[in-house]
């Protein structure tokens, strides 16, 4: 895994390469405590919050992608999104909180913000600005700080705190709950939470308080606030159900239809015509803006219950936890939790644009499915299915597809399910409940118990890799059992504490390992039911173990409460090496070993994934988060390719095990198994339904065929009726037109001296206009030449006079000049001669010159104001001048185009002309055109109007023959009528026989009951028969041997020695005991021997004519019923023949409605009659073959001779006896 570290704006980021060896897939679950958890960035996409990251949604496609927050982070406080959707923000807590805001279009991150004195451990709300520029988030406990953000430059642009009491709000975990921007003005903020609602505003690089509140209201707990779209208004929600309307800041009333009713309103949202809110007990509330006094009038309520879709049951009401609408305002997404703080919690999707009137559509579905509300305890897949099963503590067993990522099977119980194991070829599943051990069959969408065994709390079982075997753990002892005769093997004894891991080595299950909280390891042999090797440790509580599977030279790997991770060889169980995991423990193994992977799950949520040989420890091990709660179980699938993790966080993750060198998923070929287990009954009900859908398609068909005869008699009677109104729409529209031509010639006329008319009057207004614009032109040529010639002439003569006045002014400016000299030469003379009266000679001088200074300069004024009035003259003339040849140039210019567009307007009405003349051209085409299909449909209709008359013909001639079969028809009815009472009374007689014989099958039961009662009494009495002829043959044998004995004694009574010591040994020989004298033989065994046997005998002969007697009646009456049979047959068949004769002289008459709805409707009747007689004639065939079976059942029951002693063995007794 390699990581990159670059530093922008003092800001560290990490960047990580694509070689990891597991991505995230899917995951069932949510993180419900986290503010506004739930976004639509698109009409099918939804963002919302798992674990430590939050998910991207699809519902289109059912693919989720995933987005990372810090990965030091504790887990998501809150989140938010622009309102252009591009962006979505989420604020992760922790000792350094941040907020990481991704681009929505490229699932990137695009900005991360910090801020180092924020006096919290996470941030409660975000809001972003409607210009997206600006984000506002809202510090928790204790400084409670409200920080102004410019996001997009990472910088922080006021800062101020929200909680005046500071004491008071750090034990008020809710004392903000709700900031928000106003959409009018970026710089406008609302913050409400517990007797808080306030308004602040950016200014000057602060943020300072602004004015609006709630005035003197008493203060109240507000949940959460919304500024109203197009409008200065806020609706705001409290804890007692109160609906509070802020209008331009300051608090105006309470909403009249709000609902007030003491359940708290955790959530709203506002749209185009209103607001929804929605709380506790699950309730949503949609109002629409109204003109009326009550401002909102509530249009919709819908409930939330999660009982409905689901098997699922639940001890509370779920709590609306947020709200988000798409672009369209036609779908909510709603996120609910169990109770308010809770993490647990479901995902909806509401369709408000839906009828309200149809309660059904008013539902919310579920957005994937229904996930767990309470941490997960166990975990297990198969081989042959994509299933993976897990169970919880919310009491619930769910079965998953993680190929489709949906949920397949979902059942509640009323014990919480401690363990699970799910059998390889994913048909059954082992749940250890609080109460018992229950092995159970997996069906199409349910799950059934086969066969439960008395074990309580079941930490721990797991089925054998062949799932041959099954080991459960029962307190201190692993029990071994059989999985197709669930009888027990052998007891696992050994373990002094508790087990929590079991873990079966491939690949031929002979073997075991086993850990517990003793800080044993055990290496079990099943075959013979004893233990191997262990390891003990008993500082350490193990919690779980794994192997390569390999032995004796493989490998284990054991982790525990210690924090350490330790290998282990399979010979002897003894430690190879041992390393420590960091801060968390681990508390699940698992191991892949086509990849050589070991897996584990964290305390913190992480799922840690090493390479084996492990040889930097946890140096090399890559580490994914995931769950933000500890990890209970992780597994891993047979082909390797996904991994799974449950933890008590409530989520299931699933993650692709990628190559060693991170290139893609593990491609290894897997056939999955279709077949699914199904119940006889429920296959039995399912074939009934079958044929009952089929009866009822027949049924159907019969029925839509009459319909469609039906269809078809109504269609020619429209048909007709059609046929004569367009004879009369014809003539109708034939006299119009002769109407419309009429007119059309008349106006024909009309027109043309109309045109000639208008021709003329054009003709000559054209030739006045063109003398009278040919004159002015005239006229204005020669003004302009005039004009022309006078203005040269001025200006020729202003430019004399312009020269002629500078040359005199020249010439003044010069005899000055000479006269100012030859002065100034005198003045020099005198001034040399008198420069003692030098003085008052300058001072006359000076005013001398002065004076000459004013005058000159007078008189050039004079001149200068004399020539400028002069030239301002001429300027003006000219001016005019030149205005009134721009005048007459736009007289010209306006003429020129007056003839332009006359001449236009000629051209076109000569258009329009040649236009006219082709369109009379082509109306008198039309005309011939017209005359000549008015011919031919004239033709047309003197055919028509002759076949109408043949048809009238034809009719009456039909309604001649239908009164003739009408006729016909009431005598057939009068012949069937007897014969359906005859057929109603054979009905009844079959009803009978039905009786009869259950009577008969009853009174065999019976007949069977009391055979069996004789037939044991019989086999009893035989026994001690046989035991007697047993006895009387062993007194016989032993009389023989004493007979002999004496005979061999009498050879011996010559000689008194040999004949004392031979009685001697005969008396040791059958002298065993004292002898007692023999009892004599009670006569009156004898006696009731005899009776028993003569009235055994008796019951067996009057059973034998009861039997024979039956059997007789039985025949008779199978042979009645086949008569009777026979003559109903034939009165079908002639019935049948009949029908076929009615049915050919009715066919005769297509166009008579009545005839064929005759036809038909006594078709039907014949048809079902024969169906009726063809299911009685099965029917009676069926009771014929249970009889024949009855009497082969009771013929093989029925006592022989051969089952009863001989009489000659019973003399014989008797005779011993």
């Amino acid at each position: 895994k390699l990581q990159f570290l670059y530093f922008i704006g003092g800001v560290r980021f990490t960047m990580q390469s694509d070689l990891s060896m597991t991505s995230r897939r899917h995951v069932f679950g949510m993180k419900a405590d986290v503010k506004d958890n739930i976004h639509y960035i698109d009409d099918q996409t939804v963002a919302y919050p798992v674990g430590k990251t939050f998910v991207v949604y699809n519902q289109a496609t059912n693919t989720q992608k995933f987005m990372m927050g810090q990965e030091r982070a504790e887990g998501l406080s809150a989140m938010a999104i622009t309102p252009n959707k591009k962006y979505i923000a989420v604020a992760t807590c922790g000792d350094s909180p941040s907020i990481e805001i991704f681009d929505t279009t490229t699932r990137k991150r695009r900005k991360s913000l910090n801020l180092q004195d924020l006096g919290s451990r996470e941030f409660v709300c975000l809001s972003f600005s409607s210009d997206c520029r600006h984000l506002v988030t809202q510090g928790g406990a204790p400084e409670w700080n409200l920080v102004f953000w410019t996001w997009d430059r990472l910088k922080s642009l006021a800062m101020l705190s929200t909680a005046p009491d500071r004491e008071g709000s750090k034990i008020d975990k809710g004392h903000i709950t709700c900031v928000t921007s106003n959409p009018a003005d970026p710089y406008h903020i609302c913050v409400s939470g517990n007797g808080v609602f306030r308004f602040y505003r950016f200014a000057d690089g602060q943020l300072k308080p602004a004015p609006g509140g709630m005035g003197k209201r008493d203060p109240q707990n507000i949940l959460c606030h919304r500024w109203l779209k197009d409008s200065d208004r806020i609706v705001a929600s409290t804890e007692s159900g109160d609906l509070l309307l802020v209008e331009n800041c300051e608090f105006k009333c309470i909403l009249p239809l709000s609902p007030s009713d003491g359940l708290s309103i955790d959530v709203l949202v506002a749209y185009s015509k209103g607001f929804i809110c929605g709380g506790d007990m699950g309730l949503i509330s949609v109002y629409e803006h109204s003109d009326e006094k009550e401002l909102y009038r509530k249009v919709k309520t819908v409930k939330i219950d999660p009982k409905r879709d689901s098997d699922v049951t639940t001890d509370c009401d779920p709590v609306i936890q947020s709200f988000s609408l798409n672009q369209a305002e036609d779908h909510l997404a709603i996120s609910t939790c169990n109770g308010v703080g809770s993490c647990f919690g479901q995902l909806y999707v509401l369709n408000i644009a839906s009828d309200a009137t149809k309660p059904e559509a008013l539902q919310p579905e579920y957005l994937l499915s229904p996930f767990h509300t309470a941490p997960i305890t166990g975990i297990d897949t198969c081989i042959r299915k994509p299933l993976v099963a897990t169970c919880s503590k919310d009491h619930t067993i769910r079965i998953w597809n993680y190929v489709e990522h949906t949920l397949e099977i979902v059942k509640t119980f009323p014990v919480e399910a401690v363990s699970i194991a799910m059998h390889p070829s994913g048909l059954h599943i082992l749940v250890g409940f609080a109460d018992k051990l229950k092995f159970m069959n997996l069906y199409g969408d349910d799950m059934k118990e086969f066969k439960s065994f008395n074990m309580r709390s079941v930490p721990e079982c797991k089925f054998s890799h062949g799932g041959q075997y099954f080991a459960v753990v029962h307190g201190q002892v692993i029990q071994l059992y059989s999985t197709y005769t669930c009888e027990q093997i052998a007891p696992l004894r050994g373990p002094t504490g508790k087990i929590r891991c079991l873990c079966w080595l491939p690949p031929d299950d002979t073997r075991l390992l086993s850990a517990g909280h003793d800080g044993a390891v055990y290496d079990w042999n099943v075959k013979e039911g004893r233990k191997e090797g262990d390891h003990v440790m008993k500082a350490v509580q193990y919690t779980s173990v794994a192997s390569n599977g390999s032995h004796p030279s493989g490998l284990l790997w054991a982790v525990g409460n210690d924090r350490k991770l330790r290998e282990m060889e399979m010979g002897g169980l003894g430690i190879v090496n041992e390393w420590e995991v960091g801060d968390y423990p681990l508390l699940s193994l698992a191991y892949a070993p086509n990849h050589k992977l070991l897996l584990a799950g964290a305390e913190d949520g992480s799922i840690k994934v090493i390479s084996t040989p492990v040889q930097n420890g946890m140096h090399q091990a890559e580490t994914t988060v995931a769950h933000s709660a500890p990890i209970s179980k992780i597994c891993v699938t047979f082909d390797e390719s996904v991994l799974f993790s449950v933890g008590e966080d409530g989520c299931l993750w699933m993650f692709d095990i990628k190559e060693k060198d991170g290139r893609g998923p593990s491609k290894r070929e897997v056939t999955y198994a279709e077949e699914i287990l199904i119940s006889k009954a429920d296959l039995e009900e399912k074939n009934t339904a079958i044929g009952d859908l089929k009866q009822k398609v027949d049924e159907l068909k019969i029925e839509m065929d009459y319909l469609a005869r039906k269809r078809d008699i109504k269609h020619e009677e429209k048909i007709k009726e059609m046929q004569d109104q367009f004879k009369e729409d014809s003539e109708k529209q034939w006299s119009k037109f002769e109407a419309l031509l009429s007119l059309k010639q008349e106006q024909e006329l009309a027109f043309t001296d109309i045109r000639k008319e208008t021709g003329e009057k054009h003709r000559k207004e054209i030739a006045k206009l063109e003398s009278d614009y040919q004159s002015k032109i005239q006229g204005a040529e020669e003004l302009k030449t005039k004009l022309t010639k006078t203005f040269g002439e001025q200006k020729q003569s202003f430019e004399e006079q312009v020269t002629s006045a500078d040359t005199l002014l020249d010439k003044t400016r010069k005899e000055l000049n000479e006269n100012f000299q030859e002065a100034l030469n005198v003045e020099k003379e005198s001034c040399d001669a008198l420069r003692n009266n030098e003085r008052d000679l300058i001072k006359e001088h000076r005013e001398i010159r002065a004076q000459l200074e004013k005058d000159t300069d007078d008189e050039i004024e004079e001149i200068k104001e004399r020539y400028e009035k002069r030239l301002g003259t001429e300027r003006d003339h000219f001016l005019q001048l030149k205005g009134e040849n721009g005048i007459m140039r736009k007289k010209f210019t306006t003429l020129q185009k007056e003839i332009a567009d006359k001449n236009e307007e000629i051209t076109q009405l000569m258009d329009a002309l040649q236009m006219l003349g082709h369109k009379i051209s082509r109306i008198e085409l039309d005309i011939e055109n017209l005359k000549a299909e008015i011919k031919e449909r004239d033709e047309t209709i003197g055919d028509k109007e002759k076949r109408i008359y043949d048809l009238k013909k034809k009719n009456q001639e039909l309604e001649k023959f239908k009164f003739v079969l009408d006729f016909k028809i009431r005598e057939l009815k009068s012949q069937i009528e007897p014969r359906q009472d005859e057929i109603a009374a054979a009905k009844q007689k079959i009803k009978d026989m039905d009786k009869d014989l259950e009577r008969y099958h009853q009174n065999n039961l019976s007949l069977y009951a009391t055979i069996e009662e004789l037939k044991k009494r019989i086999e009893q009495q035989q026994k001690e028969i046989h035991k007697l002829a047993n006895q009387l043959k062993d007194s016989e044998t032993y009389k023989n041997r004493v007979r002999t004995d004496l005979s061999e004694l009498v050879q011996k009574i010559q000689e008194p020695k040999q004949l004392s010591q031979a009685v001697a040994q005969l008396y040791r020989k059958h002298v065993k005991r004292s002898v007692s004298k023999a009892p004599a033989v009670d006569e009156g065994l004898h006696t009731e021997y005899n009776r028993q046997k003569e009235f055994l005998s008796r019951t067996v002969e009057s059973l034998k004519k009861k039997s024979i007697k039956d059997n007789d009646g039985h025949k008779g009456d199978a042979n009645r019923i086949m008569n009777e049979n026979v003559q109903l047959i034939k009165e079908i068949n002639d019935l049948r023949k009949e029908i076929r004769s009615i049915k050919a002289a009715a066919s005769t008459d297509k166009g008579s409605s009545k005839s064929a709805i005759g036809n038909l409707l006594h078709a039907n009747v014949a048809e079902q009659t024969v169906r009726e007689l063809e299911m009685q004639q099965v029917e009676i065939d069926r009771l014929k073959k249970k009889i024949a079976e009855a009497e082969e059942h009771l013929d093989q029951r029925r006592p022989s001779s051969r089952d009863l002693p001989s009489l000659n063995s019973t003399e014989q007794i008797d005779s011993t006896a």
